[in-house]
């Protein structure tokens, strides 16, 4: 281990047992992701005001996530920059989430995915770090009708697949957020 991985693990060694609880969201531009995390993050810190949130986008460009986060208080937060969506290992998915996490001790994690660059980094959030994680995909009307007809590309498909929740509308998105975030967490 080099002195910079060393660095990097600090925080950690003090908590190694203890990870975030994470929650990774991806899908098509337009499918609600930012509005959706936005419900996550206030839902949070109304039921558990105590609760540490940490945001990590992997989204380009500028988002309205951004804002959201610069505006709520208690949220840290943290741009991920993707150099290449067919190859994720060049962004240091895992070195990203331990400099957010760790530092500000977060209790929980959103992640937030473009849907090209999901699965490539998905797999490197779950070989490296190996955290338990929900994985949500939220679907535009018309890539959830495409999806039940099976048009979507293959990689896709299985990404979708993997999903443990599927937003696909305003119903779905209400009951994702009270799936995920309860009243209040175990200690």
């Amino acid at each position: 281990m080099t002195a910079a991985d060393t660095a990097v693990a600090a925080p950690w060694s003090a908590h190694p047992a203890a990870p975030p609880r994470c929650v990774v969201v991806t899908g098509p531009v337009g499918a609600g992701k930012t509005r959706w995390l936005q419900c996550c993050v206030r839902r949070l810190l109304q039921r558990q005001p105590a609760a540490r949130p940490a945001v990590l986008l992997a989204e380009e460009g500028r988002t309205r996530m951004e804002n959201f986060c610069r505006e709520t208080p208690g949220v840290v937060w943290r741009k991920l920059s993707l150099p290449c969506t067919c190859c994720p290992a060049a962004a240091d998915l895992p070195g990203a989430v331990r400099a957010l996490v760790g530092p500000a001790r977060a209790d929980w994690l959103f992640l937030e995915l473009p849907v090209i660059a999901a699965p490539g980094l998905l797999a490197e959030f779950d070989q490296m770090l190996g955290w338990s994680r929900s994985f949500v995909a939220c679907l535009t009307p018309r890539w959830a009708r495409a999806l039940a007809a099976e048009e979507i590309p293959p990689f896709q498909s299985v990404l979708f697949g993997q999903a443990d929740i599927v937003i696909a509308g305003p119903s779905d998105a209400e009951r994702a957020v009270d799936r995920l975030i309860p009243e209040a967490c175990p200690p």
